[in-house]
């Protein structure tokens, strides 16, 4: 069930908060300009959304949203979109819609956090089909210098018979044929003899790919609005830091 919460905020820039004033506990935040949002918009933005989350239950077991009021209403020129989402993962910080996403100077912006991610993946792998007597560990390495995340599967049996590790290697980039981000999803292993097939399990349980390409295709990309126009997130650029992922870019109606 999703629980949301409306929260006035004071006016200001899309993303003119400085750094130091960002939610520390972000699971997911989505951050929208003002001056791109036709009247409406933000209602079916957050209805897409709040659809997504719905429907990634290991991501969100039990979330909260909190969002701003329609920026494009009376009244409300200047005041940023805004829409946090607390997943429900034990030591998550309430979601908190009166802090900031980002520090950068974006149209839109959204960022997810690590903490987040990394409990997705254990819950992913709690819900894996597993071999009885196996001890699996999954944890996911973070390569800011590299824009790169990496979703690592580690296991062993009795005595260490079988064992090995597993692994996808998200490369973080953007296309620019399409405007989206874009993660390289690369696979590999390390396996001790006739252990491939606990590989093949992991893989086959990540439809959504590891924890890079889970957070940046997490979002919808475009969203019908209710007079037949169509809102696009053009991604145009992706970082990663020590405490999660950031993607923004332009806002396009047509």
């Amino acid at each position: 069930m999703l629980v949301a919460i409306l929260v006035p905020t004071a006016g200001g820039g899309a993303t003119a908060a400085a750094a130091e004033d960002l939610g520390p506990g972000h699971d997911l935040c989505l951050e929208v300009s003002s001056d791109v949002m036709p009247v409406g918009a933000w209602e079916q933005v957050v209805e897409a959304v709040s659809s997504t989350v719905a429907s990634r239950t290991a991501l969100f077991p039990d979330p909260t949203l909190a969002l701003t009021a329609d920026p494009a209403q009376p009244g409300s020129a200047g005041t940023p979109a805004r829409l946090s989402i607390d997943s429900g993962r034990a030591g998550a910080a309430p979601a908190d819609a009166s802090m900031s996403c980002g520090d950068r100077q974006d149209h839109w912006l959204a960022r997810f956090g690590r903490d987040f991610l990394q409990a997705g993946a254990d819950r992913m792998l709690a819900e894996a089909p597993t071999t009885p007597g196996i001890d699996s560990e999954v944890v996911i390495e973070w390569y800011p210098e590299q824009t790169r995340l990496q979703t690592m599967l580690t296991f062993a049996g009795p005595l260490d018979i079988p064992n090995g590790t597993c692994w996808v290697d998200d490369a973080l980039s953007i296309d620019a044929t399409s405007g989206s981000a874009v993660a390289s999803g690369e696979q590999g292993l390390e396996t001790s003899l006739f252990a491939e097939g606990a590989c093949g399990r992991f893989f086959d349980h990540l439809p959504d790919g590891g924890a890079g390409e889970q957070a940046i295709t997490l979002l919808p990309t475009e969203v019908t609005l209710d007079d037949g126009r169509t809102l696009r997130f053009i991604a145009s650029d992706v970082t990663v830091d020590h405490d999660g992922v950031t993607v923004g870019g332009s806002v396009e109606v047509r």
